[in-house]
């Protein structure tokens, strides 16, 4: 049996640009798409929370840091 939950991540666009953050949400909806995705942007911060299994929760989160490193 596979547990599932909700995990929170944060990202932060130090660089401001609001066209970083959209190449970073359109990449990250065509790269993610097993698992239920909230994302909230708020000025420069990012949140973001995955639903689902944890197993996939733990490699959508390593695919998540691999783009914001690209892009914000």
């Amino acid at each position: 049996m596979r547990k599932t939950g909700k995990k929170v991540i944060h990202f932060y666009n130090n660089s401001g640009n609001l066209d970083n953050v959209i190449r970073f949400l359109e990449d990250v909806q065509k790269k993610i798409n097993y698992l239920n995705l909230n994302v909230s942007v708020e000025g420069k911060s990012i949140k973001i929370t995955l639903f689902g299994s944890r197993d996939l929760q733990y490699l959508a989160t390593e695919r998540l840091k691999d783009l914001a490193n690209r892009y914000l």
